[in-house]
C-alpha cells in the first residue's frame, strides 16, 4: 500500500515538476511585470508623485480619447500589415532554402543570422537616408522619369514604418518558417507528385498545411514585436506613422505619468486579446460551417 501511494504521489507530482521551470519563468518574466502594470494603471499622479488611490480614471481617459484609440488601432494595423507582408515575403525564401538551395541554405541562414548583430538604430538611419527626399529611392524615381521633383512622402508615413519594421524583423520570421518546412517529409511531396498532383496542388494541400505552425509562430512574432515598437515610428513615422509605443514611452519618460502609461499598456493588450479572440471564434465558425456544408453535400 505504501509503495502504491508513493507511485500515485509521483504520478501526481510529475506534471507539476515538469512544468516547474516553465511556470517559474513565466511567473517572473510575464505575470509579475504585467501585474505591476495592472496595479499602476489604477493609481494616479499628482505633482509628479504617484498617488495610490484606486480609480479607473486612466482607463476612462484611454477609451474616451480619440487620440489614444486611434494610436492603438493604428499600431495593431501596422503590426498586422508588417506581419502579413513579412510572412508573404519570407515564405518563398524559406521554401527555397529548404527544398531548392539545399547546398547553400546554411550560408543563407548564416547571413540572416549575422544581420541580427547589426545595430538596430544604424539600420533605421540607413532607411531614413534611403527614403528621404534626397535619398536613393527618390533619385531612382526621378532618373526613370516617374517623378519630376524630390518625393517627400516616402518618409514619415505608415508605409515607411512597415517597410523598416519588415527589414528589422525578417530574420525572426524566416527561422520558424524554415524550421517548419524542414519537418515536411520530402517523400510525401514526391509521392503526391507521383500520384499525379500538380505542384500547385501539392503546395496547397500538403506543404502549406504542414508548415502552418511555423507560419503562425512567425506571424505572431512579427505582429507582437511590430505592434509594440516605438523607436521606428519616432524616426521614420512622423505624425502619420506614430504608434502607441511612442505615447507609452512619453508617459513613462518625459511626462512621468506611469499610471496612464500602464493603462495604455493594459488597454493595448486587452484590445489585442479581444481581436485575437474574435479571429479565433470567426475561424471556428467558418470551419464548422465548412464542415456542415461538406456533410450536407455528401
Amino acid at each position: 500500500m505504501a509503495e502504491t501511494s508513493q507511485i500515485k504521489k509521483r504520478k501526481w507530482l510529475g506534471p507539476i515538476w515538469n512544468l516547474g521551470p516553465l511556470s517559474t519563468f513565466m511567473f517572473i518574466f510575464f505575470i509579475i511585470p504585467v501585474g505591476i502594470f495592472v496595479i499602476y494603471s489604477f493609481w494616479s499622479v499628482r505633482n509628479y508623485d504617484i498617488v495610490r488611490n484606486w480609480n479607473v480614471d486612466n482607463y476612462i481617459k484611454v477609451f474616451t480619447s480619440p487620440v489614444y484609440l486611434k494610436l492603438i488601432f493604428r499600431s495593431i494595423g501596422i503590426g498586422f500589415g508588417t506581419a502579413v507582408l513579412a510572412v508573404i515575403f519570407v515564405y518563398p525564401l524559406a521554401y527555397t532554402m529548404a527544398f531548392k538551395f539545399i547546398k547553400y541554405r546554411d550560408l543563407i541562414l548564416f547571413i540572416l543570422t549575422i544581420s541580427l548583430f547589426s545595430n538596430y538604430l544604424v539600420r533605421i538611419y540607413a532607411w531614413r537616408s534611403i527614403l528621404s527626399a534626397s535619398g536613393l529611392v527618390s533619385w531612382i524615381m526621378m532618373s526613370l522619369g516617374l517623378a519630376s521633383e524630390p518625393q517627400f512622402y516616402l518618409l514619415y508615413s505608415s508605409w515607411a514604418v512597415i517597410l523598416v519594421l519588415m527589414n528589422v524583423y525578417i530574420p525572426y520570421a524566416t527561422l520558424p518558417i524554415y524550421s517548419a518546412l524542414l519537418n515536411v517529409e520530402k517523400d510525401i511531396i514526391d509521392a503526391a507528385g507521383d500520384l499525379g498532383a500538380r505542384p500547385l496542388r501539392v503546395f496547397r494541400e500538403i506543404t502549406l498545411p504542414l508548415s502552418m505552425p511555423g507560419v503562425t509562430v512567425a506571424f505572431l512574432f512579427i505582429f507582437l514585436l511590430a505592434t509594440g515598437d516605438f523607436v521606428t515610428p519616432e524616426l521614420v513615422g512622423g505624425k502619420n506613422g506614430m504608434m502607441i509605443g511612442s505615447s507609452i514611452a512619453t508617459q513613462f519618460g518625459l511626462v512621468m505619468n506611469w499610471p496612464l502609461g500602464s493603462a495604455l499598456v493594459v488597454s493595448t493588450v486587452l484590445v489585442f486579446v479581444a481581436l485575437i479572440a474574435m479571429l479565433v471564434v470567426a475561424g471556428r465558425i467558418f470551419k464548422s460551417l465548412k464542415k456542415s456544408g461538406r456533410m450536407g453535400t455528401s
